[in-house]
């Protein structure tokens, strides 16, 4: 599947404006992501904003992953609308234990040319560390 193309397309769908250019999603600034359906879905695209704010390149990995676990009951809740969710706020963490917390994203169900659902996906831009108590 040429996930580019259908994520951009299907914002496009949801939202009422493009996002960008399927040829430039990968270098977009803001964060862009996308799971696929499945019981305990896994990344299908992951933007370079999205694998270098994870370390890591996220395709193939369990999208609950991206939660503490503290906080993937939470996340799973918010995820489970079927259309548009906007202003989405939500604790993750890195590869490497990292935690931050993202803002005002916008969640958007993926839609094949055939009308099929085929996933979830999110856009942000807006990024805040979050400090574990005892350290910076």
């Amino acid at each position: 599947m040429d996930w580019p193309t259908v994520i951009t397309a299907s914002y496009l769908a949801a939202v009422g404006q493009p996002l960008c250019d399927p040829a430039d999603l990968d270098d977009l600034p803001a964060v862009v992501l996308c799971h696929d359906t499945a019981d305990d879905p896994v990344f299908v695209f992951a933007n370079r904003a999205a694998r270098d704010l994870w370390e890591t390149p996220l395709v193939g990995m369990p999208s609950r992953l991206t939660a503490p676990v503290d906080q993937r009951a939470e996340r799973a809740a918010a995820l489970s609308s079927s259309g548009v969710v906007r202003g989405y706020s939500g604790v993750r963490v890195s590869a490497t234990g990292r935690l931050f917390r993202i803002e005002d994203a916008t969640v958007w169900p993926v839609v094949d040319a055939g009308g099929f659902l085929v996933g979830q996906a999110a856009t942000f831009d807006r990024v805040v560390p979050v400090e574990v108590a005892g350290h910076p």
